[in-house]
C-alpha cells in the first residue's frame, strides 16, 4: 500500500477542502484552504502536512513551533491533526504514522518537547485511551517533553 506524509501544495486545496468539509459537516471553500497555505509561506514556523494513501488525501496534520524567548529559550512544536479520515481497507495505523512523524519534525527543528492539541470530545471520551503515548495531560494538551 502506497502511503506518504508530505507538505500540503497549492494542488491539495481541493481535496484538503472536501476532507475537512466532508468530516466537519461545513462547506469549507478551496480558497480558503489556499489562503491558508499562502499565509503559512510567509511563516516558517507554521507547516500544513497531508497524509496521502494511494493518491488520495486521508488527513491533514498542522505543525507549529512555538517559542518562549523570556525564560530559558525553550521551543516546543504544536502539533494538531486537523482532519482524518481512516480507510477501513487499511491495514496501517496512519494516525501513529502521524504521530511518530511530527516527532521526527520536532526533533529536526530542535524542539524541547512536543504540544498535541486535542478536541474536547476525543478528550471527554476515555481519557486515558486518547493519551498519546509517552504524554501527559495538561488541559486540552498533551505534552510530551524531550529534555
Amino acid at each position: 500500500m502506497t502511503t506518504c506524509i508530505r507538505e500540503a501544495t497549492p494542488q491539495d486545496t481541493s481535496a484538503i477542502s472536501s476532507l475537512v468539509s466532508h468530516l466537519t459537516g461545513k462547506m469549507i471553500s478551496p480558497l480558503h484552504i489556499e489562503n491558508r497555505l499562502h499565509n503559512m509561506r510567509d511563516n516558517p514556523d507554521e507547516l500544513l502536512y497531508v497524509y496521502e494513501e494511494k493518491n488520495r488525501i486521508l488527513g491533514t496534520l498542522s505543525f507549529r513551533i512555538r517559542r518562549d524567548q523570556t525564560a530559558h529559550n525553550v521551543t516546543f512544536s504544536e502539533i494538531s491533526v486537523i482532519s482524518f479520515n481512516e480507510d477501513p481497507d487499511s491495514n496501517q495505523a496512519p494516525l501513529e504514522q502521524l504521530r511518530s512523524y511530527a516527532e521526527q519534525l520536532a526533533s529536526d527543528h530542535n524542539c524541547s518537547g512536543m504540544m498535541w492539541l486535542t478536541d474536547i470530545e476525543s478528550t471527554d471520551k476515555s481519557r486515558s485511551a486518547q493519551s498519546p503515548i509517552g504524554f501527559h495531560e495538561t488541559g486540552y494538551r498533551f505534552v510530551k517533553r524531550f529534555l
